[in-house]
């Protein structure tokens, strides 16, 4: 048994090396792509490179490169360059929350004003594109990340627009999510296969994995945070019912409640107080409806399909197609409590 328990430790120890050695090259990379024509800008980089951050969507882009037994080194600048996009999302949306504190740590726009950050966030966009168009491939990815670009502003808009909004439809919900979350991940998984020289038949299965794959990851963050326990989140739970926020697991108790329910429970939507007061109340009729079982078995049916989309690719890479694998399995949810 002892056996088992350090071969599996070593296992563990050599996964997080190697997701290491992935993440400083990526780095390392940003460094280059990042310019300083002014000295705001080389905080701007620090921010990006400095700041932490799991660098999930390079990670998946190194790990479908080599699911498709892509060979070559353009893979670390289309890796640099969806976490680029990725940073310039996050600055923006910390002055469009008016948020304080990312990763611990103070946001750009409360150290260095609104203006800076916003137009930080743009140099990153700029030197994204720019370096995109020095690659072998730049002219064909072109457009993937423009599409990104573009779908991070139409769902920013919307989330604006229908911020504690009881009217927000399950529709617009899924097109806040594709825009803001799972569009880059596409984009990650799609570039993974031009690179690669999929038949453009086959490209769109790979782009359409990413989307299914950022909208799991938004779904479950919105289950967790009715359905985890403060350990495991690190934070206090029903924060996005405490700031009125609608999402998955609200939209789903909606299609199951009565109108007289429904009624109930966004009435007086906008009054901070008598809507918390009402926290009881929602998470009973979730238990009613079973709201937690439904989603968390919409999760692991989710998770399933993209298991089997990776299992149906022969390899060279076996290795990471089984961390790719394991990595999914550790996404599923508990049905019951």
């Amino acid at each position: 048994m002892k056996t088992k328990i350090i071969q599996f430790n070593l296992e563990k120890v050599i996964k997080d090396q190697k997701r290491k050695r992935i993440i400083k090259n990526v780095d390392k990379k940003l460094l280059e792509i990042i310019k300083e024509d002014l000295p705001f800008f080389k905080l701007v980089k620090r921010f990006v490179v400095f700041s932490g951050g799991k660098r999930i969507r390079p990670l998946t882009h190194y790990y479908f490169c080599k699911l498709l037994n892509y060979t070559g080194k353009e893979w670390i600048d289309v890796a640099a360059i969806g976490e680029l996009i990725h940073a310039a999302s996050l600055l923006h949306d910390d002055v469009i929350d008016n948020s304080n504190q990312r990763r611990g740590r103070p946001t750009l726009h409360i150290l260095y004003g609104n203006k800076k950050a916003i137009l930080g966030g743009d140099y990153l966009l700029a030197c994204g594109i720019d370096h995109l168009q020095t690659l072998e491939h730049g002219s064909i990815l072109l457009p993937v990340f423009t599409r990104v670009i573009k779908n991070l502003s139409i769902s920013e808009i919307l989330q604006m627009e229908y911020e504690n909004n009881p009217d927000l439809t399950e529709e617009i919900y899924e097109k806040i999510i594709i825009g803001k979350t799972a569009d880059l991940f596409s984009a990650m998984t799609e570039s993974a296969a031009i690179l690669s020289s999929i038949e453009i038949q086959k490209i769109s299965s790979y782009r359409n994995y990413g989307l299914k794959m950022g909208r799991l990851f938004q779904i479950r963050d919105d289950f967790l945070d009715y359905f985890s326990t403060e350990k495991e989140m690190g934070k206090e739970l029903y924060q996005d019912y405490i700031r009125g926020l609608i999402t998955y697991p609200l939209i789903v108790l909606r299609k199951f409640a009565t109108n007289k329910e429904k009624k109930e429970i966004f009435k007086d939507w906008h009054n901070a107080e008598k809507r918390k007061s009402k926290l009881p109340y929602v998470l009973e009729l979730m238990e009613k409806y079973q709201i937690r079982k439904k989603i968390a078995m919409e999760i692991e049916e989710n998770i399933h399909s993209l298991m089997n989309f990776i299992r149906n690719h022969n390899t060279l890479y076996h290795k990471e197609r089984e961390e790719m694998l394991l990595t999914l399995n550790k996404l599923m949810v508990p049905v019951e409590i």
